[in-house]
């Protein structure tokens, strides 16, 4: 890709920004950046380049602003009916995200997963796997390593595993994966994408320019990926967890099986899985599907599901004290998320929730409350959100605890809780009303926690 001398404006300056301003640094590229946020506000990232010739916009986009650009490469955090990206396409200029542009410099395959949720933990699981084959990979993405950078990096027998978000395939045009994953689909960024069906068609995005020799692997089970099977051109390879399948994955006497040309495999018995709970069956049938349809060695799998710990902030244990056990679940983002991590929790739980407001309903997450939830500490916008929904399906009041903090909803728990007790953040939503990203609000109720006396 020819850019030396070429303008190209980077929106937004987030930690995607960031990476292609290095990356087109690199290429020779005449760098411009526009960000909705203040100069004060975004001080720090800019002093990263002070030695870099970049131009900078934080107000309106002008029209002098995008004169001359070759294109306009939108960070995942811009939306596609934000001003700069409206006013670059009535010019002509190309508008593309950070993902197909790493697509397009990628000399790697990429394997790429989306789904609400299991995300994360998928892709950090088949990247595991491929690193005990052998094989040099990358894991990247919405992972939050930059696949641009991997992209620079990687070479011809290297792999690109990648976690690609709904607001990453919105920006596509050639992005290619070898093979591609959806694992669910839930309600989720209905701010943003404002119905079902448009997050549905989004999510099927990621396999839209995969040939019939490629494939997909999609949830057999999810009545919201049901439309998108026709919709595919490559082969289709489905898993489930309900039905046993003449051609795809299944569980079948406890065991994870693939069936494949005629021929069962069995990957690995469920309960010798090390991370919990049957989403993450669900997470490890989509990781050992692409493995193996990537023609990597079943025992390699099966030892990589038996010996994988997991990713921080999803269902992560903290410590114990007193008899109770801490649990971080910052990444249960969104409701379904939230109930899967409830659903994992063996014993009474303290919950605690809320957090920025994404436009889903709460009613089928305080469903799942039931029998489980002892006790329900709420914080952030969606506090009263839940609050309400809660007491409509039946939560006493008076099990309610409101706080300001998250440090506070810790210290909530701390002194209401009893020996057997599970004190689990899980918000059900997003963490931007209070905090950058989740990593930091996971960061800061371990922190709290390990500071409690035991």
């Amino acid at each position: 890709m020819d850019l030396k001398g070429k303008k190209v404006i980077v929106a937004g300056f987030g930690l995607s920004g960031k990476s292609l301003c290095k990356v087109l640094t690199m290429f020779g590229a005449i760098i411009f950046v526009y960000d909705s946020k203040s100069k004060e506000e975004l001080k720090d990232d800019i002093s990263e380049f002070k030695d870099s010739d970049i131009t900078f916009c934080f107000k309106d986009v002008t029209d002098e602003f995008l004169e001359g650009a070759q294109m306009v490469i939108v960070s995942p955090g811009i939306p596609i009916d934000s001003e700069i990206v409206t006013k670059a396409k009535v010019k002509g200029i190309e508008v593309i995200g950070e993902v197909e542009f790493a697509y397009r410099l990628s000399k790697a395959p990429i394997y790429a997963i989306t789904g609400t949720n299991g995300k994360t933990t998928t892709t950090s699981l088949l990247g595991e796997i491929f690193k005990n084959s052998g094989v040099r990979t990358y894991v990247a993405g919405n992972i939050g390593y930059p696949l641009v950078e991997a992209a620079v990096k990687a070479g011809n027998d290297d792999v690109i595993v990648a976690e690609i978000s709904s607001f990453q395939l919105e920006t596509i045009k050639e992005f290619r994966p070898v093979i591609s994953a959806i694992i669910n689909i839930t309600p989720d960024h209905l701010n943003r994408h404002k119905t079902l069906e448009n997050y549905i068609n989004i999510k099927g995005r990621i396999f839209e320019n995969q040939s019939f020799n490629e494939y997909t692997v999609l949830n057999y089970d999810d009545k919201n990926i049901s439309s998108l099977f026709d919709r595919a051109k490559c082969k289709v390879f489905p898993f489930s967890m309900e039905k046993i399948l003449y051609r795809g994955t299944y569980v079948e006497n406890g065991k994870i099986v693939i069936s494949s040309n005629g021929e069962k495999n069995t990957i690995i018995d469920i309960n010798d899985i090390y991370i919990p709970g049957n989403h993450n069956v669900e997470n490890a049938m989509v990781a050992s599907t692409m493995a193996f349809l990537a023609g990597i060695d079943v025992n390699i799998i099966n030892t990589t599901l038996k010996t994988f710990k997991g990713v921080e902030h999803r269902i992560e244990f903290v410590r114990s004290i007193n008899g109770v056990k801490y649990y971080n679940d910052s990444k249960g983002t969104n409701p379904d998320a939230a109930i899967k991590a409830i659903e994992a929790m063996k014993g009474p739980i303290i919950l605690i929730a809320g957090g920025y407001d994404k436009g889903v309903s709460f009613d089928e997450f305080t469903s799942s409350f039931n029998g489980r939830v002892r006790k329900l500490i709420l914080l952030g916008e969606t506090r009263d959100l839940i609050y309400k929904s809660a007491v409509k399906n039946g939560f006493s009041r008076e099990d309610i605890t409101v706080v300001n903090s998250l440090d506070d909803a810790v210290y909530a728990a701390y002194k209401m809780s009893m020996p057997g007790d599970n004190v689990l953040l899980s918000p059900a939503c997003a963490s931007w009303d209070m905090f950058k990203n989740f990593e930091e609000r996971g960061k800061l109720f371990k922190d709290t926690v390990n500071s409690l006396r035991g």
